[in-house]
């Protein structure tokens, strides 16, 4: 079973894979990573009629790519950044058409970052955050992206791990995204991830081989 799917970096591709496979219990699907360059250097074909939009050119990209490769299941991931109504509206709406044509197509839109899931549960460090405490509604952070002390998701992340001096490398996304909790991901963040989980569990159902 594969699944192409394209996310917007290293550490989105290596929490959104584990999550896919521990919330769905697929744990042997195999999971390309399609690339943003990927999809940009891929020529498309428009239908007449259709409204060109960014995630209509990078989802139409990657079902070329998919089906180039013999397959109808994709996956689609970008962060909400303060717009998770519009982003996943934006993303399920370009579905529809080729899900009609047989393809499988999962929706990934945390709300606001894929840190923010990542700030759900705490016995996913080495011991339980204190300086901050991890908060109690991850999906409601928001802030300014370049300002360090600003409550944007990567950046209350960033200070949670200095308090236990782990870098936000590659390594560190996998090792917390391994130790958290589904059920408690479903309840801290209920309506990105709570949304995710039931949109995956009807992708796993419908998979083709």
């Amino acid at each position: 079973m594969t699944i192409f799917l394209h996310c917007e970096g290293i550490t989105d591709f290596v929490v959104i894979p584990l999550l896919i496979k521990n919330a769905c219990n697929m744990p042997n699907v195999n999971i390309q990573w399609i690339k943003r360059n990927e999809l940009n250097n891929f020529r498309i074909h428009p239908k007449q009629g259709d409204r060109i939009t960014k995630h209509y050119k990078l989802i139409t990209a990657l079902t070329g790519i998919a089906l180039k490769n013999e397959c109808k299941n994709i996956a689609y991931h970008q962060d909400a950044d303060g717009n998770y109504s519009e982003v996943y509206e934006a993303i399920t709406s370009r579905f529809q058409s080729l899900k009609e044509g047989g393809f499988h197509c999962l929706c990934i839109v945390p709300k606001e970052t894929i840190e923010s899931w990542l700030l759900a549960d705490e016995k996913a460090y080495p011991s339980i955050p204190d300086k901050p405490k991890l908060p109690s509604k991850p999906e409601e952070l928001w802030g300014r992206r370049r300002d360090k002390n600003s409550n944007h998701p990567y950046n209350y992340f960033v200070r949670v791990l200095d308090q236990f001096r782990l870098p936000d490398n590659r390594d560190t996304y996998t090792q917390i995204a391994k130790k958290t909790s589904i059920e408690v991901l479903k309840f801290r963040c209920h309506e990105s991830f709570g949304q995710f989980y039931r949109d995956l569990q009807e992708f796993g159902d419908n998979l083709s081989g």
